[in-house]
């Protein structure tokens, strides 16, 4: 059977070719040849959607193989399928994770009086979003009109302030060793403010989220608020509250 082994080198080719937009998208974009627009928002569907055709090229040929039990060329069918799901793997989940669920590019534990940032105020440039918090600005998802800070609430009702029975000082440290171990770049720790500053930057991308920690007295105990906020004006998802989710079971698990 000639169109199964053609099938299999389909399969591989488009695997290649998809890899090969992915990583100009990503690495054109870190390296700063263009704009997250243009390789997030243009060039990188392209690599998404050359995946799923591979893919599916990939399952047609090793269900006929199977069923013809006719191995011709079945290293590159292997190969192309098994290297298109490795490659497609990351943005499926994300989609899979953020279905349903609305952008939120400012998250806070607080909507009421959300930390602020101060010492990244320098490092944010030109380009930023503004650094002050809005969740009074209109949002509609869904086909609802709200606003930020309700919509948050509505979807992401486990995000809220941390209190536990400890002092301050303490908090302060375990916040500080969980924000190390969530591997973001530590710009400020201010013990006697209760501030820690911090970024975290995509692996592929490199695009840039601020994060501000603020703690502080809180009855017999202490209290933690975490804010984080994406960089870009342009930069939406979920991933803002996600990372706030990550940090608080980051905590929990800090001794």
């Amino acid at each position: 059977m000639r169109a199964l082994p053609a099938l299999a080198k389909i399969t591989f080719a488009g695997f290649i070719v998809s890899l090969a937009v992915g990583l100009v998208a990503a690495l054109g974009t870190r390296l700063g040849f263009w704009s997250v627009d243009v390789g997030l928002h243009t060039l990188f569907p392209w690599c998404v959607g050359i995946g799923l055709i591979t893919f599916v090229a990939g399952a047609v040929w090793i269900l006929w193989a199977m069923i013809a039990n006719d191995s011709s060329s079945a290293r590159y069918g292997l190969i192309g399928l098994v290297g298109v799901i490795v490659v497609l793997a990351n943005p499926v989940l994300k989609f899979w994770n953020s279905h349903g669920m609305p952008p939120i590019a400012d998250a806070t534990t607080d909507t009421e009086r959300p930390p602020v940032f101060v010492s990244l105020l320098t490092q944010r440039g030109d380009g930023a979003s503004s650094p002050d918090y809005n969740g009074n600005a209109p949002m509609t998802f869904e086909g609802k009109a709200s606003t930020v800070s309700l919509i948050q609430h509505k979807y992401y009702g486990d995000i809220h302030s941390i209190a536990i029975l400890m002092s301050p000082e303490r908090l302060f440290k375990r916040a500080v060793t969980a924000s190390y171990a969530m591997g973001w770049n530590v710009i400020a720790i201010a013990p006697d403010e209760g501030r820690i500053e911090a970024t975290d930057t995509s692996f592929f991308f490199g695009i840039t989220d601020d994060i501000v920690i603020r703690v502080k007295p809180s009855g017999m105990g202490a209290r933690l608020d975490i804010r984080s906020k994406a960089r870009l004006n342009s930069d939406y998802g979920n991933r803002n509250p996600q990372r706030i989710r990550a940090f608080a079971k980051e905590l929990a698990d800090t001794r």
